[in-house]
């Protein structure tokens, strides 16, 4: 599916002709890419609203034309896509391309062990605009790392009961990423590395048992269609990669005013979309019973086995730096990290999420006020 916001992309025209530098009167159309349906939170607000916001504030000199669905570039090809100008704005979940980002896959690691999607999506959002190493990895690439985010708490989608150790056993689950799938084995589950877009037609014809995957996605996905057990279990948070980045060649090609734009309306997606995950996943629990979907709570000896893989998570990311992708010094960058993590549950505490007002302030005070549109990422 895709939204055309002032043209359709014609059969010969792709890569749309970027505007060259542009002037305060000149209007720069370019492509955005979301690969997820447009009513899914990283979809409807970080992208099918957020864009109209981009334009307006732009003073309409900012054109977009989003696309959504694997439509434009595959689930996978959303790194590659935009660094080629495929895209030159889009989201990307960076677990499905490792080897392009071991930075990002490392603090991924740590994702298992946090159940706080706020706390997570403001605090890898300002760790990937401000730590150094973080940086270079966008650079490298040819990205221009924009903004974050961070999905709520994974459970287990089901097409059977799963709710003990015995229970899991062999078991196939559909897996975002490598802690996902190191927790998997040590279970004794078999881990099935497939974008999220596969999940229903695995589900379906019996080539995975389970998603692992917030609740949200039994209505979002129309999961609950093909799935109709869910276990509560808390796999941990996902926020690898970026839910917007641009083309470097694009940005440095965009007015300091536009570039001013991203920064003034990208605070607002974060948090709208951090809220419409808060509404889709009470939406669909309760209308779940209601689809035939039954709610499990896990077992003991379930939550002993997610709450011992928590416990390693550290461990796990730094031992990944080191051994998997030859990292010289990856805890360097994962103290780095949580020492932004630590900055954020502070700064949360006391503070009401549903806000939304008071955390957009937040995240302008914190860190979109602090980025210069006539510096940030134009080396």
């Amino acid at each position: 599916m895709k939204m055309t916001l002032h043209r359709r992309l014609s059969a010969s025209l792709i890569v749309l002709a970027l505007a060259g530098a542009a002037g305060a009167q000149e209007t720069t159309s370019f492509n955005a890419s979301v690969w997820l349906p447009e009513n899914h939170p990283l979809a409807k607000h970080s992208y099918v609203e957020w864009l109209p916001r981009l334009r307006e504030a732009s003073n309409g000199t900012l054109d977009p034309t989003l696309y959504t669905g694997p439509v434009l570039l595959p689930p996978g090809g959303h790194l590659s896509g935009i660094a080629d100008g495929i895209a030159h704005v889009g989201y990307h979940a960076g677990t499905y391309t490792p080897s392009e980002l071991p930075e990002d896959n490392v603090l991924a690691q740590l994702s298992f062990s946090y159940q706080d999607n706020y706390v997570a999506a403001f605090a890898i959002t300002e760790a990937n605009l401000t730590i150094p190493e973080l940086q270079e990895q966008w650079k490298r690439n040819n990205l221009v790392y924009l903004g974050g985010y961070a999905i709520p708490p994974y459970n287990l989608l089901c097409t059977r009961e799963v709710v003990t150790r015995d229970d899991i056993q062999g078991v196939r689950i559909r897996v975002p990423g490598a802690a996902h799938s190191d927790w998997a084995d040590a279970v004794g589950a078999t881990p099935v590395n497939v974008p999220s877009s596969e999940m229903y037609s695995g589900l379906d014809r019996g080539q995975i048992d389970c998603a692992a995957i917030p609740a949200n996605d039994l209505q979002t996905r129309s999961l609950w269609d093909v799935a109709k057990h869910a276990t509560m279990i808390d796999l941990g948070v996902y926020f690898s990669g970026y839910s917007q980045a641009a083309n470097r060649d694009f940005w440095r090609g965009l007015s300091a005013d536009q570039r001013q734009a991203f920064f003034d309306t990208i605070p607002i997606a974060l948090v709208d979309q951090l809220h419409h995950y808060d509404e889709t996943i009470a939406a669909a629990l309760a209308e779940a019973e209601d689809e035939g979907v039954n709610l499990h709570q896990p077992a003991d000896d379930l939550l002993a086995a997610v709450e011992d893989f928590q416990a390693q998570a550290r461990e796990n990311a730094i031992r990944m730096g080191s051994e998997t992708f030859g990292m010289s010094d990856p805890e360097t960058i994962v103290a780095q990290f949580e020492q932004v993590v630590q900055k954020w549950t502070e700064l949360f505490d006391g503070v009401d999420r549903s806000d939304r007002d008071a955390l957009i302030a937040l995240a302008v005070d914190e860190i979109y006020g602090k980025l210069d549109p006539d510096s940030y990422a134009l080396d």
